[in-house]
Order: structure tokens, then sequence, then C-alpha cells
């Protein structure tokens, strides 16, 4: 899972102008808005709370060049919202259908860009009518928006393992502001400033010691090809039966930009699948991501190729480089929809609900930035594109991994109703650590994991010491990993959601870290900043009405999880093959799975899977294996030794992602979700399901 950070890009444009957008190319549309409308504040995406607290630096230099994209508000949103949490019937729209019937009017749409025109800026409209991107200088928008665009030195607040950065931004302290006409159709302004709170986060493993020669040990499954999780959770049939993505498109969103040659070669010398020529399509939004580069996250790209472009080695894909802006990663989702040349599309990128919260007013029920990702994942349902997001990689806590606080949260966007999250567990075997003084192996500790469970690290602090840990509780207060998973703030419980069957609304959890020392992270916003630590708590109930991540879960667990091929590895680990972990890597083999799906169907899209998998889990027939809070005495699974002395070392396994585990007998986990699944046997509950779901 990748963390957002936003950096302002050169300007570009998008080439999506459809049907609708042509229209809208016309000169000499008029704007609706005239000298009597009276000015009203509209949301954006990096708000006011956030540099209120940074040190102003000047004012921006009006010469400044920007990108700002205006996201407008769906027509019909509640009927739509409604159909796809149900289960979409279909059949499935056209953009231009779309835009018909749940887009802004051609009329609103130039009454927009006429109004922008007025002030030297110029613009363009996706298809879908729900997304104007625009280009213009600093001053053009503060004419335009009312606004003082100014510079700003921020000091970021790392999670507890990272340092503080400075950054110089630019960004505005008061709302932006719009006639009445216009801004009562617009849901977010996205673009004006360039903060970059967060940085990009990779999992990689904690090094393992190789079981020798001989050994009757199970070794960790490290540096796994993808081929491992089509063989762990069955997809293997299906493509020795011979469907492997034909006639199909992977669509990746992403904040990086890739070199197509690193994953060809993987494809071709280290995975060994042959696969479809000149497959890569690469798509800069908004100008691109930029170089390629380790710094700005490209790793996390190549591996989202690799992954998927493996499993289905005969689909093309569609690579959507966006800046890492929240206009960017905005745009590059509406950018996917209004191609609509993907049947799956996937992102690994994210951040934290508590951050979101601190860049807006605390007063606002639904900031826009949140609810703008809604609106794209509502349009891919639409028009049958499947869509999968992971979940993060912080556990309950996914606060701490950008923000830097304590608090129970869970990430963005893969919180929206409407898409599929992808969180993470770990696979049964045995990981042996080394113990190290002064550069030498002195001893090992190790762990036999029996059965695969919820992704959490709270098995491995039990071995702190060869963690490098003082004692547990240093290492559980440092090492909050696992599965994201939790409870929304900001989106209420979906419908598939809902029920005694599933049981999505209430929670079993072991509170071992409990957040303390609360502070003021934004204006109206306090948080806690530390944890203590309980190793042994006892088992606690709740209930919440929130949207719950994730859906549903496979192996991600960095210390049982895959190789990742990068020539710019070998600098920074030593390999150009690296083992990580992290559901960044679910949500793209989710979306190779659609494409084998999908080619097996002969080319029919799937569309959005939750409706239809969280039936699938409470049937008789349930292809998933849930994750329960069983909990499993480890002092027979751990054991350690420093020369001839052995180490006594205990724990337990408790299914958790370091909080939240599903109650016994329940389909649904917060930390899991509905658990893994026999992907062939889920295939055949699609399989069966297609002729009611398509209407046809």
């Amino acid at each position: 899972m990748r963390r957002i950070s936003r950096r302002l890009q050169m300007l570009g444009t998008l080439g999506s102008i459809g049907l609708v957008g042509a229209a809208l190319a016309m000169p000499g549309a008029q704007s609706l808005a005239s000298a009597s409308d009276p000015l009203v504040p509209v949301s954006q995406g990096i708000g006011a709370d956030v540099l209120s607290h940074a040190t102003p630096t000047g004012t921006t230099a009006g010469s400044t060049m920007m990108r700002v994209s205006f996201i407008l508000k769906m027509r019909n949103q509640g009927q739509l919202a409604s159909r796809v949490a149900a289960g979409w019937r279909g059949p499935y729209l056209t953009p231009h259908e779309f835009a018909l019937e749940y887009g802004q009017t051609e009329e609103y749409i130039l009454a927009l860009r006429g109004f922008l025109r007025e002030f030297g800026i110029s613009s363009q409209a996706m298809s879908d009518g729900l997304d104007v991107t625009s280009q213009g200088t600093a001053a053009q928008y503060d004419k335009a928006l009312g606004i003082l665009l100014e510079n700003f030195t921020v000091t970021t607040r790392p999670a507890a393992s990272a340092p503080a950065t400075t950054q110089t931004v630019y960004g505005t302290r008061s709302a932006p502001q719009m006639p009445l006409n216009l801004a009562s159709n617009i849901l977010a302004v996205l673009g004006l400033s360039n903060y970059a709170p967060y940085e990009s986060l990779a999992v990689p493993g904690i090094n393992q010691v190789a079981p020798t020669a001989g050994s009757s040990q199970t070794a960790a499954p490290t540096d796994q090809l993808p081929q491992a999780f089509t063989s762990d959770y069955n997809l293997t049939p299906l493509q020795q039966a011979g469907y492997l993505g034909q006639g199909q498109t992977i669509g990746i969103v992403t904040l990086a930009s890739v070199n197509p040659s690193v994953p060809m070669y993987f494809w071709r010398n280290i995975a060994h699948v042959v696969t479809l020529p000149n497959r890569l399509a690469l798509v800069n939004v908004d100008g691109g991501a930029g170089p390629v580069s380790l710094n700005a996250g490209s790793d996390e790209t190549t591996l989202d190729v690799e992954q998927s472009g493996t499993i289905a080695p005969m689909a093309k894909i569609v690579v959507y480089q966006a800046p890492n802006t929240d206009y960017g990663f905005v745009d590059a989702f509406y950018e996917a929809a209004s191609q609509n040349v993907a049947g799956s599309v996937s992102s690994s990128w994210g951040e934290s609900e508590t951050a979101i919260q601190a860049a807006v007013d605390a007063a606002q029920e639904s900031p826009g930035y949140a609810a703008s990702f809604n609106q794209a994942f509502l349009e891919m349902a639409a028009q049958g594109q499947s869509n999968f997001i992971a979940s993060g990689d912080n556990g309950a806590y996914d606060p701490q991994g950008d923000i830097g606080t304590t608090n129970l949260g869970i990430d963005n966007p893969s919180d929206s109703p409407y898409d599929t999250a992808a969180g993470g567990t770990t696979l049964p075997g045995t990981q042996t650590y080394p113990i190290m003084a002064n550069g030498t192996q002195v001893g090992t500790e190790s762990v036999t994991i029996p059965q695969q469970m919820t992704w959490g690290w709270d098995y491995l602090w039990p071995m702190y010491i060869a963690l490098g840990f003082q004692n547990e509780a240093q290492a559980a207060t440092s090492l909050p990993v696992g599965s994201g998973g939790g409870y929304s703030t900001l989106f209420g419980r979906p419908l598939y959601q809902q029920g005694q069957m599933v049981g999505a609304g209430s929670y079993s959890a072991y509170e071992f870290l409990t957040p303390i020392d609360p502070q003021q992270v934004a204006p109206g916003l306090v948080e806690p900043t530390q944890f203590s630590f309980n190793p042994a708590p006892t088992l606690q109930t709740g209930m919440s009405g929130g949207r719950v991540t994730p859906d549903l879960a496979f192996n991600a667990d960095p210390q049982t999880g895959y190789a990742v091929y990068d020539p710019q590895f070998q600098s920074v680990y030593g390999s150009k093959l690296v083992d990580f972990g992290g559901t960044s890597f679910i949500a793209p083999q989710l979306n190779g799975t659609d494409a084998v799906y999908e080619s097996a169907l002969g080319g029919v899209r799937l569309g959005f899977w939750n409706p239809n998998i969280y039936r699938f889990a409470t049937s008789t027939s349930s292809p998933f294996t849930p994750l329960d809070s069983n909990t499993i005495d480890g002092s027979a699974y751990y054991s350690g030794q420093i020369g001839n002395a052995q180490l006594a070392i205990s724990g337990e396994f408790t299914n958790t992602n370091d909080f939240y585990t599903g109650s016994q007998g329940a389909v649904f986990n917060p930390g899991s979700g509905l658990g893994y699944a026999d992907l062939t046997q889920l295939f055949r509950s699609f399989q069966t399901a297609i002729p009611r779901e398509l209407g046809d």
C-alpha cells in the first residue's frame, strides 16, 4: 500500500474529451452567472485547516502555473447508488449514456467553462460530465475564486519510525468562492494546494534465516512469484483451461511512473510467462507522474503491473499515471472511467480518513474530496468496470502511517462503499530470525504459524530480541502493522454489508495497543499520538454503523510475501529482486483475476463485485473461508536460542489486524473481511449469478 504525497507537476491535457467534451470545446459560450449572483464557498481538497498551523512565507507568485480540477455533483446519484449497492443488473452503460443520465448538463458545463475563460483560465471536460480540468496561473485563480494563494513552510507529522520533513508549499487559508448558480453543482475544487504531507509507504520483508538443507522445517514462502497466488487460492485450473485474460484490458491507477521494460523483463525472465506483445500502454493524466523514481514510489507501479500482468498474461494493461496530488489521484479514476477501456481497475495508494479530516473543516459532514472518489466508482459500476483498492498496511491504526496519530482509522479511497477493498492475510509456515550481536549471528528466534490468519504483526512481537527491540512493548508500539481494516467515519454501512448473517455491524477485538497522549493535530481535531501496551488483553465486543473495510483478503504479509523485480533496488537493497508485501499486492492480483474470469465468460463484464460476493459468502456453498476470533495458544509454536541456551517465548495467534477480529461463527471480520476465497469456486458462483445480475 502506498501513502499519498502531493506534488505539483507541469501541466498537460487529459486527451479524454469525448462526445460531451468535444461539444464543450466550442468557443463563445457565456457564463450563466451574473454580477448579481451571490458568492458562496465551495469545498476543496486541501483545506485551510492544514495550513493554519504552517508558517506563511509570502504571497505565491502570480505567474505560478497551476492545474485545478472542478469535480461536479452527479445527477440522480441516490438512484444510481441504490442500484449499485443492491447489485447492478444492467445492461451496462457507455460513458455517453452515463453522462446523459448522471453527468452534469451540457448547459451547466458550458457555463462553468465560460466563467473560467473570463479570467483567462483554459479548461476541458471529461466525457462523463463530472470532471472539468483547468489550467491557469495563481493570479488568475486568485481572481476567479476570491482567494489569496500563499507560500508556507510545513513540517509534516510523520509516523513514529520516520523523521520529520519540511516542505515549502502553496495553498489558501480561505475557502474558494464562486457564483451560486455555478457553486451549487460543484462537489469539490481540487488543486489549490501542492501540500505533500505523506510519504509513499512500501513494506519490505524483515530478513529471515533460510532453512538449512535437509531441515524438516517448512520455510516461510519468500521469493514467491505471482503464480504462488494462483496456486494457493486455486485460480490455476482456470488458467490451465486456457483462460489468460484474452480480449481483456486491465487498468492501473497510480501516482508514480513505470519503466515499461522492467515488468516486461520480469514476465519474460523471472515469472517465465508468455505475454501478449505490445500489451502495455501509458496514459499521462494531468501531465503525468514525473520521472521514474523509487523516491516517488515507482516500485509500487512496477509491482502492480508485474502482479496483474503475470496472472492474466494475455490481457492488455493501461497504466494511468497521475501527479501525486489530490486532483491527480481523483482525475486518474475519472479518466479510467471516461475511457471505459478497462474491464477492471485497481489502485494501491491512499491516505487515512483522519488525514482527510485534518484537511477539511471539522464541522463539515462529508468532505468533497472523499466523495469525489465515490462518484468515479459509481460510474465504473454503471459501466460494468470492477474496481479493487488496497485497504492499507497499518492494521486497525491506519492514521499512524501518514498523519502520525494512533487512533483507530481506515484508508481512503478503499473506504468508499463502491469499491472492493483488498485486505491481507499471513500464510502458515515457519519463520526464523537471526539474533545479532556486533554484526555476528549469535542465535535465532522462530515462529510456526499453524494456519492462514488475518495479517497482523502481533505474532512477531514476542520475538522482540531478534527484531532488535528491548522488550515486547517496544516492538508492539513500533510495529502496528497489518491488514488495514475497520469502520469508516465518513460513509455509512452499505446495503450489502447489512444483515445478521454478514455480521459486519458488530466486532470482536483484542486491545493490545491503547491509544494515549491526545494532542491537537489540526484546529478542531484532537487525536492520541502514543500507545500503551497490554500483552494479554481480554476479548471485547462492539458495534458500529459505518462502512467496514476490507471486503476480502489474501496473503499480503511481507514475511510470507512476493518478489518484486526492479533494477533500481540494487543500490538500496543490494539485489534487483526483493521480497515485499502489503495490500498493494492484493488489489492488482484481483485485477488480474477479474481479467481471467471475464476471458472465461467470453468478455462479459462482472462489474462491482461486492453485492455478489457478500451474497455468495452467506450461501450454503460459500467460496470463502472466514477468519474469526479463534485464539490459538502459541506456546508450542515459538522457539529460540542464544548459543546453547534455550529462550522461553510465549504468545498467541488471535486472527487480528492488531485490534479487530471476527466474532466466532460470523462471516465477516473487520480485519480481513469475508476472508480468503477458492478462486475457481468463486468464479463458478459468478458464473451462476450472471444471467440474473445482467438481466439478460
